[in-house]
């Protein structure tokens, strides 16, 4: 095996987190600066173009839980075959994977095409965030079968412990989405103004050409000439692989789609209630949530590696560890995070275009939610480690009690009894410390430890 190996299932657990994650934050901070851009030019096209914009995404969340659900299969099976050193089987379990979820964006892409008109209705949308929502929509959803295949491309390096690789290419990607955003929303250089509409396409453009950047190092690149993660040469239909991806995936889609249908539903009542600036504030405000969570997500996705890859290598003990590590290392994290944004709430905010009332909201959202970012890092890391064994069932239960019976469940009835915007804050509060709760509790049950992943092959 390779130094890289070694270093996830043997020595220093501390150095394994860090080699893994740094990679991944990195990319995460390069996403976030795009993040930034995209709110920065389309918070300057007016309130429609945000609020549009923040139903579009809650949409698009929602279509996309299967899809997730697939990504963390796919993650759960490369990084216990790397683990147990089934090298082969990678390559056919990718192959799998990446059918499965082009059939699942075909059916999405056509969603897009005929109905992005009518999903924003049912959210809520007036006039004018319908139709700069649709701008956005519509195209984002026909071309989310390229972001599949690079996110799935992505999944299979990091699960085979490799996080430098993809973290070049989206290095690439995030630069050409920067340079693309405000070309071809504002119309420059020559470029016709597509509005909102440009998000989308900068977005499509950028994640193809990371497609075919890691394609062109996995088949071009003479280091990469015995890597594991490439398509197999003579492609075989396994059925029972098939099977065993599903039934990973169907609990972690669910899940998936449960956190997004509660954005989404929190996004309506918010919209129905409180209107467009408050909606607005709530779309710029959750940004800015995924803004201080880049590292959190670093150390989430390295330990959900570790877990699967030292369950493959038969070290359970230190699988175990190295979950008790990431989790102080994320919930310290967090804090700072909280501290920051509670001070600096006004100033963020108003960069990202709040103003007015939108602004009011959107402090009280910053001066709330933050106190519990220690505990929203700590459940993530606990749900992300069993993701990480094929044990997706616990997520799925936390995400429904915390997500839909707690924070869905008191917004609404706060919002029904006419109590202000900052009950609503409150709620996801609520929401958090109930999701964090229950996985706590699986987690400490111990099922995840135990938890066997038929990989196929000869040696199933």
């Amino acid at each position: 095996m390779t130094e890289r190996e070694n270093i996830i299932t043997e020595g220093s657990i501390t150095k394994a987190l860090i080699i893994i994650a740094i990679p991944i934050i990195i990319s995460n901070i390069l996403q976030s600066v795009l993040e930034v851009v995209d709110m920065y030019f389309i918070g300057h096209l007016g309130q429609d173009a945000i609020a549009g914009g923040t139903m579009s995404i809650s949409i698009i969340m929602v279509l996309m839980t299967v899809l997730f659900g697939i990504v963390t299969a796919t993650a759960a099976f490369i990084s216990r075959a790397y683990g147990s050193q089934r090298y082969e089987r990678i390559q056919v379990i990718l192959a799998h994977s990446l059918y499965l979820a082009l059939i699942i964006s075909a059916i999405i892409a056509v969603i897009g095409m005929f109905w992005s008109e009518g999903l924003l209705l049912l959210l809520g949308a007036d006039p004018g965030a319908l139709a700069e929502g649709v701008k956005f929509l519509q195209p984002m959803l026909m071309g989310l079968f390229v972001m599949v295949i690079l996110m799935t491309l992505v999944t299979a390096f990091q699960s085979s412990g490799d996080s430098r690789t993809p973290m070049f290419a989206m290095i690439a990607v995030n630069i050409v989405n920067i340079l693309l955003n405000p070309t071809l929303i504002q119309g420059l250089a020559g470029f016709p103004a597509f509005g909102i509409a440009g998000s989308a396409y900068a977005s499509i453009i950028s994640r193809g050409a990371g497609i075919f950047l890691l394609l062109g190092v996995i088949y071009l690149h003479p280091a990469f000439k015995n890597s594991p993660v490439r398509l197999p040469k003579k492609w075989t239909f396994e059925p029972d692989l098939i099977k065993q991806i599903v039934f990973i995936a169907i609990p972690s889609a669910i899940q998936s789609g449960v956190r997004s249908f509660g954005f989404l539903m929190m996004t309506a009542i918010v919209t129905t209630f409180y209107g467009t600036a408050a909606v607005a504030a709530y779309g710029i405000s959750i940004r800015l949530d995924m803004l201080g969570l880049i590292i959190v997500m670093g150390f989430c996705t390295a330990i959900a590696v570790m877990v699967g890859q030292n369950l493959g290598a038969g070290r359970v003990d230190r699988a175990e560890l190295s979950v008790k590590y990431a989790v102080v290392i994320n919930a310290i994290f967090m804090a700072c995070v909280a501290v920051f944004y509670y001070f600096n709430a006004e100033m963020l905010l108003a960069f990202f275009g709040a103003e007015g009332e939108a602004l009011v909201d959107g402090i009280l959202f910053m001066h709330i939610i933050p106190f519990s970012y220690f505990i929203i890092a700590a459940a993530m890391t606990l749900g992300f480690a069993m993701n990480g064994a094929g044990m997706t069932r616990p997520g799925m239960y936390s995400a429904i009690a915390g997500q839909i019976c707690t924070q869905v469940a008191l917004s609404a009835m706060f919002a029904y009894l006419g109590y202000p915007i900052q009950y609503i804050w409150y709620a996801i509060v609520c929401g958090s410390i109930v999701m964090c709760i229950c996985d706590y509790y699986f987690y400490r049950k111990g099922d995840w430890k135990r938890k066997k992943l038929d990989l196929g092959g000869e040696d199933a």
